[in-house]
C-alpha cells in the first residue's frame, strides 16, 4: 500500500503542471492512461497479487562442453611433431635468423659528363680500367645486397652480416670485397651495455645508419621501411663528402633512458692499417707518413619521444691525406636530428671539420655545411621530397677527406685543374680571369623527388638534382670547358623483401 500511495501523491503533485500546460483535451487524454495505470498498480498490490517471476534463462553450456572431442593419442603426436621442428630450427640456426635483401636498377643522366647510362652493380673505384670514381651520381644506388640477421640463443648476441657486391661500403676502399657490414654486438654486464666488433658503416649523420640493429639501413637508398624511408637517389653532399665510410674495429654501445652513446676505436676507411696506408702517391714528392693509430669515433643520440630525435657525431684521429698522400690529422663534430608526424618527416644536419695539410694547396683544409631534408606522403602511395645543402669549403684551395685532385693533366700553355672537378669542388678553371689557387668553391645543391609505391616491397623513384659552385669547378667533358653549375637526373626502380 505504501507504494501505490507515493503513486498517488505523484500524481496529484504533477495534475496542476499538466492543467497549466495542455489543453483541456490533452489533459482528458492523459487523465485515462493515469487511471488505468493506477488501476494496474492497484492491480499489483493493493489486492496482494505477486509479480511474475521472470522468465528462466537456460545457463549456457560450459566451453568445454561445446568444443569437440580430443583424442589425447592424437594430441601427443602433434606436440612431438612441434617440438621437433623448434629443435631442428635450432640446431640449424635458423631459430632468431632474418634475411632480407633487395637491389635498386638506376637510371642516371649527368649534363657535365655527357652520359646517360643504367648503372647497377658498377664499381666504385678505377679499377680493371672501368675509369669510375665515388662521386654524388656514383653513390650508394644501382647496388643488390643480402642482409643476415642473427640472434643468438646466449642471451642477446647479435650478429649482422651485409654482403653487396661491387658496391659495398668496403669496396670504395678495398676493390673487390663484397662485405658492406660484418659485424656482432655482444651483452656485456646487460642488454644495455654492448661491445661492437667488426666491420661497420657509418653512424654519423642522418643518412647513414639510423641504428645498426634496428634495420633502418639508409646508407643504401633502395629500403623502403616505412618508419625511415630514404626518398632520394642520390645523397646529402655531407655524406657523400665529410662522412667516413666504414670502421674496422671495436666498440661500446651504452644505452641509458633516452641516451644512446657509442664510442670506437677503428680504422677509418681501411681493413688494415699498414705501412702502405701512408705511402706517397706513384710520381708525387712527400714524406710517407703511415697510419699509425686508429680513430676515436663518438656518437650519441637523444630519443626522448618516438616521434623525433637528435644525434652528436665526432671523429678524433689521423686518416688518409688524398691530396698529399700519407696521413694528416682529422677533427669534426656533427650534429643532426630528425623529426617524424603522421606522414611528413624533416631532418636537418650541420657538420665543421678540418684536416692537417689537405687543402688543394697545400694548407689545412677546412669546411662547414648543412643539409635540410623533408618529405611528405601526399597520396597513400605517393611520397614527394626536396632537399637543400650547403658545404663551404673556400679555405686554401678547397679540399675535403674525401675529396680527390682528379682533374685533367697539363698540357703545353695548359695548366692542371686543382681540385675534384667530378663533383665541382676547387679553384675552378686555371685559365679563368681572377683564377685564384687559394680559394675554393662553395658548392650548393637542391634535389626533388617522388617515389611511388607500386605494392609494400616495389616502387618507382625519380629525382632531379641541381648542383652550384661559386668557382667555375665542374668539367664539362663534352666541350672541355669549366662551369659553375651542374644537372643530374636518375629513375630508379626499387624491389626489396
Amino acid at each position: 500500500m505504501m507504494k501505490l500511495n507515493q503513486v498517488a501523491v505523484a500524481v496529484a503533485l504533477a495534475f496542476p503542471m499538466l492543467v497549466s500546460a495542455q489543453s483541456n483535451a490533452e489533459l482528458q487524454s492523459q487523465i485515462q492512461d493515469l487511471k488505468a495505470e493506477i488501476n494496474q498498480l492497484k492491480a499489483l498490490f493493493g489486492q496482494g497479487a505477486k509479480a511474475p517471476a521472470p522468465a528462466a534463462v537456460a545457463a549456457p553450456a560450459p566451453v568445454a562442453d561445446q568444443l569437440p572431442a580430443v583424442d589425447p593419442e592424437e594430441f601427443n603426436q602433434i606436440k612431438v611433431k612441434v617440438e621437433g621442428m623448434i629443435d631442428q630450427q635450432s640446431a640449424a640456426g635458423i631459430k632468431g635468423l632474418r634475411i632480407s635483401g633487395g637491389f635498386d636498377p638506376v637510371y642516371m643522366v649527368n649534363r657535365a659528363k655527357g652520359t646517360s647510362s643504367f648503372a647497377f652493380l658498377n664499381n666504385f673505384v678505377n679499377t680493371n680500367g672501368s675509369g669510375e670514381t665515388y662521386s654524388y651520381d656514383n653513390s650508394y644506388f644501382g647496388m643488390a645486397y643480402l642482409d643476415f640477421q642473427k640472434e643468438m640463443e646466449d642471451g642477446g648476441t647479435k650478429l649482422r652480416l651485409t654482403l653487396a657486391p661491387s658496391k659495398s661500403a668496403g669496396s670504395n676502399y678495398n676493390w673487390g670485397n663484397i662485405v658492406h657490414e660484418a659485424s656482432a654486438s655482444i651483452p656485456l654486464s646487460d642488454a644495455q651495455t654492448r661491445l661492437l666488433v667488426g666491420q661497420m658503416p657509418d653512424v654519423s649523420g642522418y643518412q647513414p645508419y639510423v641504428n645498426t640493429y634496428a634495420g633502418a639501413n639508409n646508407v643504401t637508398s633502395n629500403m623502403l621501411y616505412l618508419g625511415y624511408a630514404d626518398y632520394f637517389i642520390t645523397k646529402n653532399m655531407l655524406f657523400d663528402f665529410t662522412g667516413i665510410t666504414t670502421y674496422t674495429g671495436v666498440g661500446l654501445d651504452l644505452i641509458r633512458g633516452p641516451w644512446e652513446t657509442k664510442l670506437f676505436v677503428v680504422n677509418a676507411n681501411s681493413a688494415r692499417n699498414d705501412i702502405n696506408n701512408g705511402a706517397c702517391p706513384v710520381g708525387a714528392a712527400c714524406s710517407p707518413r703511415p697510419v699509425r693509430s686508429p680513430v676515436f669515433i663518438y656518437n650519441a643520440t637523444y630519443a626522448q619521444q618516438e616521434f623525433w630525435y637528435v644525434e652528436f657525431t665526432g671523429y678524433e684521429g689521423k686518416v688518409a691525406n688524398a691530396v698529399l698522400g700519407g696521413t694528416s690529422r682529422l677533427d669534426q663534430f656533427e650534429i643532426d636530428g630528425n623529426f617524424t608526424r603522421g606522414n611528413f618527416s624533416g631532418n636537418l644536419q650541420f657538420t665543421v671539420g678540418r684536416q692537417a695539410d689537405a687543402a688543394f694547396n697545400g694548407g689545412n683544409a677546412q669546411w662547414w655545411g648543412v643539409s635540410a631534408m623533408a618529405s611528405q606522403r601526399v597520396l597513400p602511395k605517393l611520397t614527394l621530397a626536396a632537399r637543400a645543402d650547403y658545404l663551404n669549403n673556400q679555405k686554401n684551395g678547397g679540399g675535403i677527406f674525401n675529396l680527390y685532385n682528379n682533374g685533367p693533366a697539363a698540357t703545353e700553355g695548359t695548366p692542371a685543374y686543382v681540385g675534384d672537378f667530378m663533383n665541382g669542388f676547387g679553384a675552378g678553371n686555371p685559365n679563368a680571369a681572377g683564377y685564384d689557387a687559394s680559394k675554393g668553391a662553395n658548392r650548393y645543391s637542391l634535389s626533388f623527388a617522388a617515389t611511388y609505391r607500386l605494392t609494400p616491397n616495389v616502387a618507382l623513384r625519380g629525382e632531379f638534382r641541381h648542383d652550384h659552385a661559386s668557382t667555375d669547378a665542374f668539367y664539362y667533358y663534352t666541350d672541355q670547358t669549366y662551369k659553375k653549375t651542374n644537372d643530374v637526373l636518375g629513375l630508379q626502380t626499387v624491389v626489396n623483401f
